[in-house]
């Protein structure tokens, strides 16, 4: 029996990456409900078939519900995940899973206390370039992780969801650049290194609204390795990916025009193969609701990346002095 699936928020993010997830993967959309009903009827249509509810509590008291996507804003994802993990639903809550570590601890809090799952939509870490990093440096390959850059950048939500205001709200937002895209390269950087972010100092730069266009961070991870992490709404030429780990016997580097290379202390390049398949935060939701597996995304990944982002904000709020992570 496929999984039967609620929707809560029916935006761009929903339309474009989750729908087609979800069909791909054999499930059902039973529920639609979104900050509009036009926008929920929308996305009902282009799925074919499912309810409208006007108010996103009712599709969580569904009998035809067994989780809930939650595609909402992101001040709103800890309202929403409470209340769908008490109703016993399990919940794909997408980046950021909240906006700070306080809702976080409160959303696996309920999800452990109502036995259901709850997986953030982390979805980089699962892109093969980057399944395939993490296999290298697992492999102990590079010796000791000395260092390392990550970035990812684009040229801002108005891009790609022009509607979608609330970005630039940070009531709604929780921020700007750094907890909609920082999120991923903090959570790929954290899968591929194994090794959690200890303290970070961040210098942000405002140029739209409220809100941060460009972050760059200092981070130390507990192993010993120092690098920076940047994240960008300015990168108006197209998407800017960039991950760099440095070793004690070897680096891989990775960037928007060079494919995943090791690099030796001799400086010869080996270009480094790609796995055939890899997973997502769906498939190992999908997994473990199965009983497979436990998925290899979990909510404490979730709640590592926004303790990272929260950190990086009360530096930057105090003139860039390291704020270690807790």
């Amino acid at each position: 029996m496929s999984v039967r699936f609620a929707i809560v928020g029916c935006g761009n993010a929903a339309r474009e990456i989750h729908l087609p997830a979800l069909r791909a993967n054999g499930c059902e959309v039973t529920a639609f409900a979104s900050r509009t009903r036009t926008s929920a009827e929308s996305l009902r249509d282009t799925w074919g078939t499912g309810t409208v509810v006007d108010r996103w509590e009712d599709a969580l008291q569904r009998d035809d519900v067994d989780a809930v996507l939650i595609a909402t804003p992101n001040a709103s994802h800890r309202d929403v995940a409470v209340a769908a993990v008490s109703a016993g639903k399990h919940v794909l809550v997408d980046k950021p899973m909240s906006i700070t570590v306080e809702h976080a601890d409160q959303m696996i809090e309920a999800s452990v206390a109502h036995g259901v799952l709850l997986v953030p939509f982390h979805n980089t870490r699962f892109a093969a370039p980057f399944v395939a990093a993490q296999q290298v440096v697992a492999s102990g390959r590079l010796g000791e992780i000395t260092g390392f850059r990550v970035s990812f950048g684009h040229g801002g939500p108005q891009t790609w969801a022009p509607h979608a205001t609330w970005f630039f709200d940070p009531e709604q937002s929780g921020g700007g650049c750094l907890i909609d895209l920082g999120v991923h390269v903090i959570d790929l950087l954290r899968c591929v290194t194994g090794d959690d972010i200890s303290a970070v100092a961040a210098v942000l730069t405002r140029r739209k609204r409220d809100v941060e266009t460009d972050a760059q961070l200092l981070a130390n991870l507990r192993g010993g390795a120092i690098g920076t992490i940047h994240a960008s709404w300015s990168s108006r030429s197209g998407p800017d990916h960039q991950l760099t780990i440095i070793g004690t016997d070897g680096t891989l580097h990775l960037d928007s025009r060079t494919p995943l290379t090791f690099i030796d202390p001799e400086g010869a390049r080996e270009r480094v193969a790609l796995p055939g398949t890899t997973s997502s935060p769906l498939a190992e939701l999908l997994a473990a609701i199965g009983g497979e597996r436990e998925p290899s995304i979990t909510a404490a990944d979730g709640r590592a990346a926004v303790a990272v982002v929260q950190a990086a904000y009360s530096s930057a709020g105090r003139n860039s002095v390291m704020i270690e992570i807790k």
